[in-house]
Parts: structure tokens; C-alpha cells; sequence
């Protein structure tokens, strides 16, 4: 498949997936009763059990990117509700440079950067606190998530000349402006390689995995509440040919308002 006819596909499915969101919301309106606004950061990483025997770079390292999203809360029975959300998720992962060949040769770091719309169905178990004004809640549910974007982002650095080393007893005869030189900063130079191109694997158009977590909500009125909350992402799909799953870990804060 090629990046023009994957870029399509990703379009596609994302509008699909904010007209189910739509219809999802709207359904239950009656019963609906809190807008939520989040976002924060996340940590994200992919994985796989077939990485290594595939000869596959593992992007285990984090990658830190933006989690935003706007989701619904509808009341279920006593202090159960369902969560219906949707966001931005950014995932991927890096490869860190071992810092034994820091002075020895090139170097090259890697970072995947994909891009998700994630709609997630999440069900609340909550209790209450000090009189009201404290509520912990702890979240669990499925996700879906449509492919926006894709690149490895390759950085390459050469280091400069090591400095000549003079035993001691030999007179040094390397002048000092030369030196001076070969202490210099090495150089740098950062490549943007699309998912499909120059040797990248190319990346489904969609993944899914479960989510779980947990926050609290603080009453700031009747109205509106102050919101903290973790949420991981496990990605169960292979998004790839070489076996990668992802995994992604949101810090996200907001405002939830209560409409019912």
C-alpha cells in the first residue's frame, strides 16, 4: 500500500470513528450528565514478543508527545457510569544511543512519531469523599484507534576527531591550535522518513488494546469539577509486519462539567 493511498485510508477511518462517537453520545442524551476536557502528557513505547528473532528495532524507549481529548460520562447504576471518549494520542517510541560508542563513531538515534485518533468506551467505578467534594474513580474499557500520521524521525551525529593521546616521555609536537580543533563539537543532522519509505515498516491504519487506570474529581461548584487521572493504553494488535504493539501512558488534568 502506498503513503498517498494509507493517508487516505487514515483520513477515512478517522471520520468514521468521530461520526460513531457522535452517534454514541447523542443516543443516551437523555441520561448523559458530565462534559469532560483533558489533557496532559504522554509516555509512549511499542513492543513486541517477535522484535528481536525479526531483526526489528525495538522503540522501547519513550517518546513524549500531547493527550488531549473530550469525552461524555453517562450514569449507568449507583456509583457505576460509562466514559465515552475521544482524543489525540500521540505514540511511537525511540532507540537510545549506547553511550559506550559516544567517541567512537557516527551515531544515530530513531523516533517513531504515529499519530492516533483514539475513541475509547470506558467503564467508571467512583466513590465519594469528604462530604462530596472528593471523588476517586477508577476506569477500565476498550479502544479503538485510527492511524492520522507516521514517521521515524532519524537523528545522526558525528562525533568530532578524538583528541591524540601522548604517552609520557615523548615531547608533544601536535600544535595547540590543532588541538584546539580536534576538541570541536561533532555535527548533526536530523531526517524525517515517512511509515513505507526509505526502508520504514509500514503502519495498519488501526490498532486497538484495552485501557485502565484510575484519579480523582474535586468539586469546585455544583457544577463543575477539577480532574486528575492516569490512564494506560495496551495496545493487542500488531501494527505492523514486524510485530509491534503499542503502549502509552496518559497524565492527563481537566475540567468536567456536569450538564444533567
Amino acid at each position: 500500500m502506498s503513503a498517498g493511498s494509507a493517508g487516505r485510508s487514515s483520513a477515512q477511518a478517522a471520520t468514521h470513528a468521530v461520526a460513531l462517537v457522535l452517534a454514541l453520545a447523542a443516543a443516551p442524551l437523555s441520561a448523559q450528565t458530565t462534559i469532560g476536557l483533558r489533557a496532559g502528557i504522554g509516555s509512549a513505547t511499542l513492543s513486541g514478543a517477535n522484535l528481536g528473532t525479526r531483526g526489528a528495532a525495538a522503540f522501547d524507549a519513550p517518546r513524549y508527545g500531547i493527550a488531549a481529548g473530550v469525552d461524555a460520562g453517562i450514569p449507568l447504576s449507583g456509583a457505576l457510569g460509562a466514559r465515552i471518549g475521544l482524543g489525540l494520542a500521540q505514540k511511537g517510541g525511540a532507540v537510545e544511543v549506547p553511550s559506550s560508542i559516544l567517541a567512537s563513531r557516527s551515531l544515530t538515534e530513531s523516533v517513531a512519531q504515529i499519530d492516533y485518533v483514539q475513541f475509547s468506551a470506558l467503564l467508571r467505578a467512583g466513590t465519594v469523599a469528604e462530604e462530596g467534594r472528593l471523588n476517586f474513580g477508577f476506569l477500565a474499557g476498550p479502544w479503538v484507534a485510527f492511524n492520522l500520521s507516521c514517521q521515524v524521525a532519524v537523528t545522526t551525529v558525528e562525533p568530532p576527531p578524538i583528541r591524540p593521546e601522548v604517552p609520557p616521555g615523548i615531547p608533544n609536537r601536535v600544535g595547540a591550535a590543532r588541538l584546539t580543533g580536534a576538541a570541536g563539537a561533532g555535527s548533526a543532522q536530523d531526517t524525517n522518513v515517512a511509515c513505507g519509505e526509505g526502508g520504514v515498516s509500514e503502519v495498519k491504519s488501526s490498532d486497538f488494546g484495552v485501557a485502565f487506570g484510575g484519579g480523582f474529581q474535586v468539586k469546585l461548584t455544583d457544577s463543575l469539577d477539577l480532574a486528575f487521572e492516569v490512564i494506560y493504553a495496551k495496545g493487542l494488535s500488531e501494527i505492523d509486519d514486524e510485530g509491534k504493539k503499542t503502549n502509552h501512558v496518559a497524565f492527563q488534568s481537566g475540567l468536567v462539567f456536569a450538564i444533567g
